[in-house]
């Protein structure tokens, strides 16, 4: 496992720094992209998935995306947009926001042969269920996409 920093804004070839970084990209691999899409444009977060798209038969992705803040639950909203504000005044700005059905074409259209939507509440289910702290992720909120070559 590696971290593999890209600027995705500058046009970067993920595929020429992973492939520097030591990935081979004539094998399937794991890429895991979280907190990071909300930063990007539309169009990066679109080349982001195209190039990926592009790996190995059998590699996969699993990114984070948010939902656009007026579908969050009442309960999170406001915590979210006070996040966005700070996020904004702090110079790094949330610029994208996707519903499920909007992320599952983009990673389609990108060439992905399988893409599924793995909703918060599913994760808070599945790995928090035993806790006894309380401690939850917010509901509606991030999201996660899952998507293989």
């Amino acid at each position: 496992m590696r971290f593999v920093p890209v600027d995705f804004e500058a046009g970067e070839s993920r595929r020429d720094v992973l492939v520097s970084a030591g990935c081979d990209a004539g094998k399937p691999a794991i890429m895991v992209s979280t907190g990071v899409s909300i930063y990007l444009t539309r169009d990066a977060n679109t080349a982001t998935l195209r190039e990926v798209a592009g790996f190995a038969q059998g590699s996969t992705l699993a990114m984070t995306f948010l939902l656009p803040l007026e579908t969050a639950d009442d309960e999170v909203r406001a915590g979210l947009e006070m996040a966005e504000r700070g996020a904004r005044a702090s110079g790094t700005p949330f610029v994208s926001f996707f519903t499920p059905p909007e992320m599952l074409a983009l990673a389609r259209d990108a060439g992905f042969a399988e893409a599924r939507h793995v909703p918060a509440v599913d994760l808070t289910q599945r790995y928090f269920a035993g806790r006894t702290d309380g401690l939850r992720p917010p509901r509606n909120a991030e999201e996660l996409l899952v998507a293989r070559t």
